[in-house]
């Protein structure tokens, strides 16, 4: 039997698609690859990150009177590139 996402070449499974199941080893922490494991045995479940308006709330804001331009302070970050 196939497994259901397996690609094969002339009745040969030449590969599968699946979630991976770690990462490559010393790439990460002990303390990372402690969490996926419990993650993977379903002893706990990690948060979700919520979706962040920053940048919304971020464009409402109105320029400071007097304060610093956000295009001046770019055009003098980006003089010494060109």
């Amino acid at each position: 039997m196939v497994p259901v996402n397996a690609f094969q070449d002339r009745d040969e499974i030449i590969a599968e698609i699946h979630k991976p199941i770690s990462a490559p080893a010393g790439t990460i922490s002990r303390w990372d690859a402690f969490l996926n494991e419990q993650e993977r045995k379903g002893s706990l479940v990690r948060a979700k990150r919520k979706e962040s308006n920053l940048i919304a709330q971020l464009k409402k804001l109105k320029p400071i009177p007097g304060g610093p331009s956000l295009q001046k302070l770019l055009d003098e970050t980006r003089a010494d590139r060109f």
